[in-house]
């Protein structure tokens, strides 16, 4: 009688517990991401609040997910991160980061999570960390957390050569090795700043040179990420230079004998007092697919504060009309 007490106490356990949707698988092959084995021009967009504890609502993914975007980019410190101190995930937290990676998942959408931020200990302007040691244990505890779903790409830590707070190549490599050591198949990336990997004029010179070959190199201490994610100088002539800078991107990777995917995740954003044309993003995305990205996001800060707005609801209505229009040809 006792035995069957426990296994039926089991089974109503595992009954109760939550199971993530499959989702789409993510895959890298060559210089193109794919999903489910399929190789396209991913788009999608910035959603940095959607771990707040105001999520999105179902009709903004919905609305996401007609006007064919596939990829929403979120920060696990936003406005209120999901680890705490020490590193690990918080209840709240770990809840926030399943649901949202189920309800994409269960929409064929594909989540870009930005790890860390900027100016996380070593001066700590976004104080949290105890530690080092509790940095790298917010790693390990998402990654743990998240390694049934491939339908997510990890960012270790946006712009990181920041001066909110900088971080060596080497202190990546660590970090990818990190997630690497507990989920192989957990596909990495690593952004930077507009001027680290390209000059405001469209060059890669020698210093730029360096820095993507210390980050897309496979030999420690290079970050051996396994896509570029490239935050190109936000000049004035974004929008039409992104065709040449990608060309660049690319022929640089070539002279590296690195042919990853280039992956432009967070461009030129609009001011809300100078709204940009839908033109100017379709021109953007569409330079980047024709020079051989493999997918470019529609960065707007209408997902900056959910709890303020909601996503569509704050989106300027350019901005809307180009989210709409993005998956033509």
């Amino acid at each position: 009688m006792q035995k069957l007490l426990i296994v039926t106490a089991g089974l109503m356990l595992m009954a109760a517990s939550p199971t993530l949707a499959a989702g789409p698988s993510l895959s890298v092959s060559g210089t193109t991401l794919q999903i489910d084995g399929r190789a396209g021009f991913l788009l999608g967009v910035s959603l940095f609040d959607a771990l707040g504890p105001t999520p999105p609502r179902d009709q903004d993914l919905d609305a996401l997910k007609a006007w064919g975007s596939v990829i929403v980019r979120v920060w696990a410190h936003w406005r209120q991160p999901i680890y705490g101190a020490d590193g690990a995930l918080t209840a709240s937290g770990r809840a926030r980061l399943l649901a949202l990676s189920e309800r994409l998942g269960a929409r064929g959408l594909i989540l870009e999570l930005v790890l860390l931020r900027p100016g996380q200990l070593a001066g700590q302007p976004y104080a949290l960390f105890a530690s080092p040691e509790a940095r790298l244990r917010a790693i390990d505890s998402i990654t743990l957390a998240l390694r049934d779903s491939r339908h997510v790409l990890f960012d270790l830590y946006n712009e990181h050569d920041h001066p909110d707070g900088p971080i060596s190549h080497a202190e990546l490599r660590v970090m990818r090795d990190r997630v690497k050591a507990a989920d192989p198949q957990r596909i990495v990336t690593v952004s930077s700043t507009g001027n680290h990997l390209m000059t405001p004029d469209g060059r890669i010179g020698p210093e730029e040179a360096r820095n993507l070959a210390e980050e897309a190199g496979t030999t420690a201490p290079a970050v051996a990420a396994d896509v570029v994610g490239v935050h190109f100088p936000r000049t004035d002539d974004w929008a039409a230079s992104t065709a040449t800078r990608v060309g660049a991107m690319r022929a640089a990777l070539d002279r590296l004998g690195r042919r990853l995917p280039i992956y432009l995740n967070e461009e030129q954003r609009a001011d809300r007092k100078m709204p940009m044309p839908p033109e100017v993003y379709l021109r953007a995305a569409s330079g980047a697919r024709q020079a051989g990205a493999a997918g470019w996001l529609l960065h707007t800060d209408a997902g900056y504060d959910l709890a303020r707005k909601p996503f569509i609801e704050a989106l300027m209505p350019t901005e809307r009309t180009a989210l709409e229009q993005l998956r033509r040809p």
